[in-house]
């Protein structure tokens, strides 16, 4: 009888991969593909001699109990004490804050601080678990479980071991969870393989398609420990501060769609894509410094070999070099804000210097104020690829003829090192790019500004220099970094690994950079001079960019159909939170469509319509986020109903009014 029921089992764990097959044909094309033939090599299912499905590996069963009596242990457990990732956000003083977003955030903080006790104390007890990452499957029964106790309208599932998956695919049919989750709305998605980065790339790629406000509370599901589920959660812990690091606000837009306007306006030239000209330059070695610690240890040899490489100057390394008599052959800066420009004029301040900003040429992102660019000799743009103004560029880019490079943030290292791939350097050293310190006390090159006497921000570079975590270093163990440092690296990371052309090497002390070559500035030598170095670096940027006239008769009808589209837009989405809502659920309901109706601008063929996604969709996923977040912090439903309809009804009136600053300010200046 045993047998009988055995060989049973055996041909409905045939159906279910079947079943399964079928479903990942129609909505997983790339894993039906990989599994449409699969063979497992060391782990398969088997039935035990308990006749329970079980996997098989090294001649042993994994589970030593029935795994769906295991599954619902697992479930209990986590139930009761869920491992779960929760949205902060650090709020600034009352009088440092500039911006009304800031101001309503705040308030939003404070009136659930004074009404609660500042305690999430089990969100695992909500009816709705709105995103669960579950982190190795198993053969998947702990998911069949807590679906059909909780509603979880999204579920990334990841699987490290793909025989672990083959044999999953056997045992619970994906059609009814799948559908469990979008005909909620949500989405079932499944990654096998991969490393941490891979996973928190996937993650990120997912809350952009439902939401970042499901990244409010982010539970993980861990079916069993290893050092890389450690790593997993660990990762994205950390990317979840990055990840919302660039969003940015309705407001900022307006002051980078006014800037580059200004800058439109004064015809600063445009970088082209590399197709378009030729570097004759290309085989010279360029420098990409920037302002970190180590660039103390590469001022002798910038200073010795300073006619024979490229030198690219970063933020505010730019003073560190020309009070050592290094002259950059390039600056670069990517600051939005006016007081940019006190910044930059340190310089103009700074006695016995004999280069001036007149000397110097400038690439910059469309968005720096353009007072800070008319202090160069020259200056070019580099349009912001994630930005409103960006975005308006390439709606007057009819010849499609300008770059729009990704990973240009969150630093200027990350601009410049995209600059110098786009002018089409191939050989790139890294100074002072130290994405960490080995001291907190030397965070920045000991010549740059932070450091002068008179610098007014000392207290507050103390507070961003405090130190997140550590990382690998490039020339010891391990180096102290901030969330926004380690995220910047990331970017220069994935920059390298999309542009295999470019040979980059790491002189700094600081953090390791996958896909650079670690070099210590003393090994580095240079044997071929630079002739007409200057002049070749004049021509290169002339040929290099471009401003077509033409297109600027066309800025007056985009700008008068975004204000439109905007105000619409806007009325639109409102809308949908309009009604009272009673619950947290029926909120993330209206949340998920606001997105889908976001990410349909992100991927109009109309480019003021995508200008109008970057306009506002920092403002939405700010404030859906932390709305949503704070909501956990309430216990009673009638207290948590009246408190997220305040700041639903508060949220309303702010994205108003900044439709209101954005059509009378424009085509100002910043406010700061």
């Amino acid at each position: 009888m045993n047998t009988e029921n055995n060989e049973l089992k055996k041909m409905m764990l045939h159906a279910t991969l079947l079943a399964n097959m079928t479903l990942l044909k129609e909505k997983m094309p790339t894993l039906y593909d990989f599994f449409k033939n699969y063979h497992p090599i060391n782990t398969g299912v088997v039935i035990d001699d308990n006749g329970d499905e079980n996997l098989y590996n090294n001649n042993q069963f994994v589970y030593k109990e029935p795994p769906q009596s295991l599954a619902k242990k697992q479930v209990t457990k986590f139930l009761e004490k869920p491992a779960y990732y929760s949205y902060e956000i650090g709020h600034q003083s009352d009088e440092d804050i500039a911006f009304k977003h800031a101001a309503l955030l705040k308030s939003i903080y404070n009136v659930r601080s004074n009404n609660t006790d500042n305690k999430i104390s089990n969100p695992a007890n909500e009816s709705q678990l709105d995103f669960v990452c579950f982190l190795g499957g198993g053969l998947g029964y702990q998911i069949e479980v807590l679906l059909s106790m909780k509603s979880v309208p999204n579920v990334f599932l990841f699987e490290p071991n793909k025989d672990s998956f083959y044999a999953l695919l056997h045992c619970i049919e994906l059609r009814p969870l799948f559908e469990k989750c979008t005909n909620k709305g949500g989405r079932f998605s499944i990654r096998v393989g991969g490393d941490e980065h891979n996973v928190v790339n996937e993650i990120s790629s997912f809350l952009f398609q439902q939401g970042h406000f499901n990244m409010s509370v982010m539970y993980f599901f861990k079916h069993y420990d290893s050092p890389l589920m450690t790593k997993i959660v660990e990762k994205i812990k950390v990317a979840g501060h990055s990840m919302h690091a660039g969003w940015g606000f309705f407001e900022d837009e307006i002051i980078g769609l006014s800037h580059t306007l200004a800058n439109l306006n004064a015809k600063f030239p445009i970088l082209k894509k590399p197709s378009l000209f030729k570097n004759p330059l290309q085989d010279s070695p360029v420098f990409v410094v920037a302002n970190g610690p180590s660039l103390d240890l590469a001022i002798d040899f910038l200073k010795e070999n300073q006619e024979n490489v490229i030198i690219i100057s970063c933020g505010t390394a730019l003073k560190a070099l020309l009070v050592n008599k290094i002259v950059p052959d390039i600056h670069v800066e990517m600051e939005r804000v006016a007081g940019l420009l006190d910044w930059v004029n340190v310089v103009e301040r700074t006695n016995d210097l004999t280069v001036k900003l007149k000397d110097l040429n400038i690439v910059a992102l469309n968005t720096v104020y353009d007072e800070v660019l008319k202090r160069f000799k020259t200056a070019y743009l580099l349009p912001k690829v994630s930005d409103c103004g960006g975005s308006f560029i390439r709606g007057l880019d009819m010849k499609a003829q300008y770059t729009y490079p990704e990973y240009i943030n969150p630093t200027v290292s990350n601009t410049s090192l995209a600059i110098a791939d786009k002018l089409g350097f191939k050989d790139v050293y890294l100074v002072g790019m130290d994405f960490g310190f080995v001291s907190l006390d030397n965070h920045h090159s000991k010549h740059s500004i932070y450091f002068d006497s008179d610098f007014k921000h000392k207290e507050l570079m103390k507070k961003l220099m405090k130190g997140d975590m550590y990382v690998k270093g490039n020339f010891r163990d391990r180096v102290l970094t901030t969330y926004t440092f380690d995220s910047s690296k990331f970017n220069i990371e994935l920059l390298l690994e999309e542009n295999k052309h470019i040979h980059a090497f790491n002189t700094s002390d600081g953090a390791f950079i996958s896909n650079t070559i670690p070099k210590k500035i003393a090994d580095i030598e240079i044997n071929e001079k630079i002739n007409n170095k200057k002049e070749k670096i004049t021509k290169l940027l002339k040929e290099a960019s471009s401003l077509d006239i033409t297109q600027l008769s066309e800025i007056d009808n985009n700008i008068a159909e975004i204000k439109t589209r905007t105000k619409l837009i806007l009325g639109h989405l409102i809308s949908i939170t309009t009604p009272y809502f009673n619950d947290r659920e029926n909120l993330a309901n209206a949340f998920t469509i606001q997105n889908k109706i976001l990410l349909g601008l992100y991927g109009s063929p109309n480019h003021n319509d995508v200008s109008v996604y970057w306009l506002i969709q920092g403002t939405f996923r700010y404030f859906q986020t932390y709305i949503m977040v704070n909501t956990y912090y309430y216990s009673n439903s009638e207290s948590r109903a009246e408190f997220m309809n305040a700041c639903i009804d508060a949220f309303h009136s702010h994205l108003n009014d900044i439709y209101i600053e954005f059509v009378e300010n424009y085509d100002k200046p910043a406010k700061v």
